[in-house]
């Protein structure tokens, strides 16, 4: 009986001079983020939990030695061990960083927004491609009878620009079937080998009708037309052999 008042005793005197070293932090949670408010911080050891102000401000019983956790929904999660020093500063800060979410999968859709639709160019107007623009310089110039496209003719260097749009358009062509099928669907539903696939692209991207239907952005009829060629294509193959 004497044994287990004793132990009583003692627990209360510990409990009395822990409950001594319990004292009000007063802090602040700062992040790069605009609203603070509703941080939750719980103290592990204690129990107590509360969440933070508009500001980010924060007031909880706390001694040396407590765990504090700070979570949020849009932070990464902070856990602090309080020490004696910790009480001295107000606020107390407790610097929080902004979760990064990694995305699978990014979608970009047409937005509307160009040069149109920003003013920059007249709606109507005939916009051109480097290789255009460097054609249209070439053959045109001031005057009555202009000197430069003349020269240009005569030199070979308009036949040349010429070949140079013909190169552009088509692997303007090939980047976009790059961008609307990927490699496996030559490979598996056109029957192109894959060895092959390089070659298939600048073969279709010559065709005028096939340009005609992506310029439409009608897949059903794209699909249709890069059959056809597959199907060219792979008895052009089989001739070669």
């Amino acid at each position: 009986m004497i044994n287990k008042l004793l132990f009583l005793v003692s627990f209360l005197i510990v409990t009395i001079c822990s409950a001594q070293n319990i004292k009000r932090l007063n802090g602040k949670v700062v992040a790069d983020v605009k609203d603070l408010q509703g941080i939750n911080i719980i103290n592990r050891t204690s129990g107590i939990e509360l969440a933070t102000s508009e500001d980010g401000l924060f007031s909880i019983y706390a001694k040396p030695g407590d765990t504090l956790v700070f979570t949020s929904v849009q932070l990464n999660e902070k856990r602090i061990v309080i020490e004696k020093e910790d009480f001295d500063y107000l606020p107390f800060i407790v610097k929080m960083r902004q979760k990064v979410i990694q995305l699978k999968e990014v979608v970009i859709t047409d937005s509307g927004i160009n040069a149109v639709s920003l003013g920059i160019v007249p709606k109507g107007m005939k916009t051109y491609t480097p290789a255009e623009r460097r054609y249209y310089t070439a053959t045109t110039g001031p005057g009555i009878l202009p000197i430069d496209p003349i020269i240009n003719a005569i030199s070979g260097r308009t036949k040349q620009l010429k070949n140079e749009i013909k190169v552009e358009r088509s692997e303007m062509l090939q980047q976009k079937l790059s961008a609307m099928f990927d490699e496996n669907y030559f490979i598996e539903e056109l029957k192109i080998p894959s060895a092959q696939v390089d070659g298939f692209f600048v073969f279709a991207s010559e065709n005028p009708e096939l340009a005609n239907q992506v310029r439409g952005k009608k897949k059903p009829l794209i699909e249709l037309e890069l059959a056809k060629l597959a199907s060219e294509y792979l008895k052009r193959l089989s001739d070669e052999k």
